[in-house]
């Protein structure tokens, strides 16, 4: 059985999906399965996969239409015979060492769910932007709490945004697996679920992860690889959830952080709200709930690409 199994959502990626693939057959650590779960793309992806496929460890998984990237990962899982499960997406890579070192300290340090700080790559401008983290070669722990706060309004880095290796035995024992119910923050909520359920979280401080960023800073452009739609219900409803299914039972610092979160996912809705009014031309409608909600109005504005632009400007100086 192979030791680690690669999980990549397919859908219409023909442009990357080979950039994908190529960075796992260049990890130092070549005890690895790639499967790749094709949503019923309607491009040469599976072409692509299915040449790669010469390499046995590469195994395409078709569907007939397109269910979201949740469904594709959980037949990815469902099919993995690995220890690990690595997710990478389409459109990302990794660097040559990711998987050696991301299992060695989630076995060092007896971790159920490992992440790594990552490198932003901005396609529109065709270069990388650096790492969002402060880099050195240390490891620190990730408890459910730090990892809800880094996704409210005003935060430097989303932690939503880490792609995991987890233990497969760990999400098979607690029958977790992504959210089918919806297709935005699916990640976040993927990861909560493990820290919630008592999995030891940790963050490899080191930066083996290139993810692409969904607009370009430079430009706006929006990247050829992406399928992120925001959806602020989506936020509420994992809200909603994780309370549901853990806030009675989880420690009162963890159930503090789920209800913080909770209420700035309503503030970032009603912030979307003043927006689509404005978009919409319901102008007195729009100023008269932005008057009410200003907080609402400026946690939004935090999180639109011309704010984001702004920031990473700022920083550069």
């Amino acid at each position: 059985m192979p030791r680690v199994s690669v999980v990549i959502a397919a859908y219409n990626a023909a442009g990357y999906i080979e950039q994908a693939l190529d960075s796992v057959a260049a990890q130092t650590m070549g005890d690895w399965e790639v499967l790749v779960a094709d949503d019923g793309s309607a491009d040469d992806t599976c072409a692509v996969v299915e040449r790669r496929a010469a390499d046995g460890r590469i195994r395409l998984l078709r569907a007939e239409c397109n269910g979201g990237p949740s469904a594709a990962r959980n037949r990815a899982i469902d099919a993995a015979r690995g220890d690990w499960i690595a997710v990478l997406d389409a459109d990302d890579r990794w660097r040559p060492k990711r998987l050696e070192r991301m299992l060695a300290v989630a076995e060092g340090e007896g971790a159920a769910i490992v992440a790594d700080n990552y490198v932003r790559y901005d396609e529109g401008a065709g270069r990388e932007l650096g790492a969002v983290l402060p880099v050195d070669d240390g490891v620190s722990a990730i408890t459910p709490a730090r990892f809800l706060d880094s996704e409210r309004p005003f935060g430097s880095v989303r932690f939503g945004l880490l792609k995991p290796v987890v233990s497969r035995a760990f999400l098979n024992a607690h029958t977790i697996r992504y959210p089918t119910e919806i297709r935005y923050a699916e990640d976040f909520h993927f990861f909560m679920r493990v820290l919630l359920a008592g999995g030891k979280g940790v963050l490899v401080h080191e930066p083996f992860y290139l993810y692409t960023l969904p607009r370009s800073m430079a430009s706006s452009a929006v990247s050829g690889g992406t399928r992120t739609v925001p959806r602020h219900a989506d936020r509420l409803w994992i809200a909603d959830t994780l309370l549901a299914l853990h806030g009675d039972a989880a420690p009162p610092e963890t159930r503090a952080a789920l209800h913080r979160y909770r209420r700035s996912m309503r503030t970032l809705g009603e912030g979307h709200r003043v927006h689509d009014l404005w978009r919409s031309g319901r102008r007195a409608r729009a100023l008269l709930l932005a008057a009410t909600r200003p907080l609402a109005v400026l946690s939004y504005g935090w999180t639109l690409p011309r704010a984001k632009r702004l920031r990473a400007r700022l920083r550069g100086r």
